[in-house]
């Protein structure tokens, strides 16, 4: 029988959710776009609450909400609202882990949305193996979110990236692509040409590097 204190994945994140027919909850996404963000880890330095939470940054520096969500509810709803959690699905991780990353990724954004904080989902694969069901439980022709920051690094990883960017636009058609990183003229333009509504935020590092930049110029 079903024991709640032993619900280690907590089920209780997923009451009420719409499944898609891989089990993995839809996110309801947000009407609204963010026009600033900050990081999770930078949540309780930051009192600039019209910024969206983003967790474009390593696991371990997140999970602490998967681990606790109820301690972090209050702080998170002060913001105006988040890019779903990020948990990694890498190339060489075994499937397994990846799903569960992608479910533990829209359990919480699920439950966060229930409790009034909006969601823009944010969509990331790692290679082939993981398109069936790295696109699940994301609305189409909607707004999406991708993060780009650590895409570019390595020639390995860049492929991958351009691989699975068409399957990704063929699968749920977005009408807006938030960008977390660079995003270079010769992979997006093609896209907002054709009438995509494409809004880039650079990263932190990047962000550091050009004020570098202009201030010894």
């Amino acid at each position: 029988m079903f024991n709640k204190k032993n619900d280690l994945e907590k089920s209780w994140l997923v009451k009420n959710a719409e499944f898609d027919k891989e089990d993995i909850p839809f996110i309801r996404t947000a009407l609204e776009l963010p026009q600033e963000l900050v990081r999770f880890s930078q949540r309780n330095g930051s009192n600039e609450f019209h910024k969206w939470i983003h967790f474009f940054e390593r696991d371990k520096d997140f999970i602490c909400l998967w681990n606790n969500p109820k301690k972090y509810l209050p702080r998170l709803k002060k913001f105006a609202g988040i890019i779903s959690p990020d948990l990694s699905y890498y190339a060489d991780y075994p499937i397994p882990i990846q799903y569960q990353n992608k479910y533990r990724n829209h359990a919480l954004s699920h439950w966060l949305s229930t409790k009034g904080v909006p969601v823009i989902p944010n969509v990331r694969w790692a290679n082939r193996r993981s398109y069936g069901f790295c696109f699940r439980g994301v609305e189409k022709n909607s707004v999406v979110a991708i993060g780009t920051h650590g895409q570019m690094k390595s020639a390995e990883n860049k492929k991958l990236f351009l691989e699975g960017l068409p399957v990704m636009m063929a699968t749920l058609s977005p009408h807006t692509i938030i960008i977390y990183g660079k995003a270079p003229d010769e992979i997006w333009k093609e896209y907002s040409e054709s009438g995509i509504n494409i809004i880039q935020f650079p990263s932190e590092k990047e962000t550091y590097h050009e004020a570098k930049k202009e201030a010894t110029a």
